[in-house]
């Protein structure tokens, strides 16, 4: 891999010489920093991904053969390489070598490169805890590729398994050449890139006292603290390439909330807005009254960084409660009246009743970094899971309320119950949700991403008088999240309130998040506007940059190169609209696209390639009967057709 690496270097110190520090590799890092090296090259964070050695391959290839999912896997091993031989991609037989493992604590899933560069997910996983095969599918939500569900790791994985990866995606022959600088999460995802602080630091005259060169996450405020870890830690959609430790998450990141989901029957999170799948923990701190009160950091309990197994950070034991005392200090002292349990159960530990095992990992089961209290209300109401029913499995939801009720106010529950009514609500689109979340938006200490889903969800109800105004004020919110998420539902207002919606989000171009600017820029061009006067239009100018950058980095993701073209047709952008539908189709014919690029073949006045996509829609397409109307339309304007 070093040939890998070497790429990386050069590319990166051409593309960033006159912009900043380049990246270094965790090997110049290693050289003065041996002991942390050590220990972090140990840990998960240096593990996530790894080449498939005999030290990496936890999975049992002695079996030979195993049937999973009615068809037969042929496992191998041969001069120290590994190889699983499989029926499901072409339907025969076809060996693969395992080039890379991933994950190391709970299961490992085992990566191949295919001629076109994809490097995939093969099927048979490794479950490190039962000491058993089992296929991919049963734990995961793959692309779907044509004829075949497949995992595409260096498309739908891309950005956190290794540092510094780039997709690095060619269209035109649809093939990946995918390259990055280190395995695992390195140093510099966390530091920074590091090549002043290695050559300020090996120079003949090093600076004293603490290095300024380099990010240390105590040194940062809470926000931007915990900004490092959700980098990955989060479920969120990248609007801009290129974080780097220390600057702001949403000026690269967008988190997807769950008014913006559909419904699935293994949703993202809970109705009450909490998490419910894994890889989530920072948005589930986000949530918390610990980090909105109390400025707590991932790493402010996750206390050795270059650590990351629980198991080895004696603080974080169940039993182990001075993490939450050394704030809650009158509970430490007085922990039988607040538990109602004997001190030394589960009952009396902090995390096993305010970090339930409500978040479902692969094939497990890990605690709820949102921190919060028991509420049997909502498992009676919307079937959320609380951690009283965890434990005492043999009693019901009412038996828990009564006992709520008996050592506790029901006061402290209300916003929880309020939250979870009025989500659920709006999810059924039901207009008796607007005053609950109304009264959420409008509350900062509800915590931004709260409000922001309110906000989300609000755009549902757009026509209703009282949420133009709760949207316009929310665009200067002090959050950027609840800003960004209010420009994107602000441009579903009524006609009427049309020139004070053009005027907001014009506003909004100069906003500092780029996730802002990106959200008002797609919601001007939605209502019609391709231009504005003065320097409102140089920022729309602006603004359009990002939003091409995003399109060229997901080139390789058909639905995101149909919106775009959708994006682009409303831009009056025609030769780009064709480009990106024609890149939709490209990566998946069965895509919904035709009927909207024979349109924009048309706004551009080519009537004869219009028509004959048009022509080719079969009767039993979704599209047809809008394109025969259009087709109509084109033959009237043009009747030598």
């Amino acid at each position: 891999m070093v040939w890998r690496a070497a790429l990386f270097l050069l590319a990166a110190a051409a593309a960033r010489a006159a912009t900043g520090p380049a990246y270094v590799g965790e090997a110049a890092c290693a050289k003065c920093h041996a002991a942390l090296h050590s220990q972090w090259s140990h840990s998960r964070h240096s593990k996530m991904v790894q080449p498939a050695t005999a030290a990496s391959v936890q999975g049992d290839f002695n079996r030979g053969v195993v049937q999973l999912r009615g068809e037969p896997y042929v496992l191998k091993q041969r001069n120290g390489a590994f190889y699983i031989t499989e029926p499901y991609l072409t339907g025969k037989p076809v060996e693969h070598r395992v080039e890379y493992t991933l994950g190391n604590r709970r299961i490992q899933l085992y990566l191949t490169t295919l001629a076109d560069g994809r490097i995939i997910v093969l099927p048979p996983s490794w479950d490190i805890v039962r000491k058993e095969w089992f296929h991919n599918l049963d734990i995961d939500d793959p692309e779907e590729e044509p004829g075949v569900l497949i995992q595409i790791w260096n498309k739908s994985c891309y950005s956190c398994h290794v540092s510094q990866q780039e997709k690095n995606f060619d269209l035109q022959k649809k093939a990946y050449k995918t390259t990055w600088l280190n395995f695992g999460t390195n140093c510099e995802r966390c530091h920074g890139p590091g090549s002043d602080h290695v050559a300020h630091y090996s120079s003949a005259t090093p600076p004293k006292g603490p290095a300024r060169d380099i990010v240390l996450q105590t040194r940062l405020d809470a926000a931007r603290n915990t900004m490092v870890c959700a980098q990955c830690h989060s479920f969120r959609d990248i609007y801009v390439q290129g974080y780097a430790a220390g600057a702001d998450y949403y000026n690269y990141f967008l988190p997807v909330l769950e008014y913006n989901l559909e419904d699935a029957g293994d949703p993202a999170y809970w109705p009450d807005g909490r998490t419910r799948r894994f890889s989530n923990d920072a948005l589930g701190l986000w949530q918390s009254e610990c980090y909105l009160k109390g400025g707590v950091t991932c790493v402010g309990c996750h206390v050795n960084a270059h650590e990351t197994e629980i198991e080895r950070n004696p603080q974080l034991r169940p039993d182990a409660n001075a993490l939450c005392t050394r704030c809650h200090e009158d509970i430490g002292k007085a922990l039988p009246a607040h538990a109602h349990h004997a001190p030394a159960s589960a009952g009396s530990s902090c995390v096993e009743c305010h970090m339930p095992r409500t978040v479902y990992s692969i094939k497990a089961e890990i605690r709820d970094h949102s921190m919060s209290i028991p509420v049997p209300e909502n498992t009676i109401r919307h079937n959320i899971p609380n951690a009283c029913n965890l434990c005492h499995r043999d009693r019901n939801a009412q038996w828990t309320l009564a006992r709520m009720n008996e050592w506790y106010t029901p006061l402290s529950r209300q916003k929880l119950i309020r939250r979870a009514d009025a989500y659920a609500a709006a999810r059924k689109n039901n207009p008796d949700s607007i005053a609950g979340l109304l009264a959420i938006l409008a509350q900062p200490a509800e915590g931004p991403l709260t409000r922001a889903n309110a906000a989300g969800y609000l755009g549902r109800f757009a026509s209703d008088p009282r949420v133009f105004p709760a949207l316009n004020s929310a665009l200067t919110d002090a959050e950027p999240l609840v800003r960004a998420i209010a420009a994107q539902q602000i441009a579903l207002a009524p006609a009427a309130e049309r020139p004070a919606t053009v005027a907001a989000l014009a506003r909004s171009l100069a906003d500092p998040a780029a996730t802002v600017r990106m959200g008002a820029l797609v919601s001007l061009v939605g209502l019609g506007y391709r231009e504005l006067p003065g320097e409102d239009g140089e920022r729309l100018k602006s603004a359009r940059m990002l939003y091409d950058a995003r399109a060229a980095l997901n080139s390789d993701d058909a639905g995101q190169q149909l919106a775009a073209g959708k994006f682009y047709f409303l831009s009056a952008d025609p030769d780009r609209a064709i480009a990106a539908f024609r890149a939709s189709l490209k990566l998946d014919p069965a895509i919904e696209a035709q009927y909207l690029l024979a349109g924009a073949y048309a706004e551009k006045s080519d009537l004869t390639e219009a028509r004959k996509i048009l022509e080719a829609i079969p009767a039993s397409d979704p599209q047809y009967e809008k394109a025969q109307r259009l087709l109509k339309v084109i033959l009237a304007q043009s009747p030598h057709f």
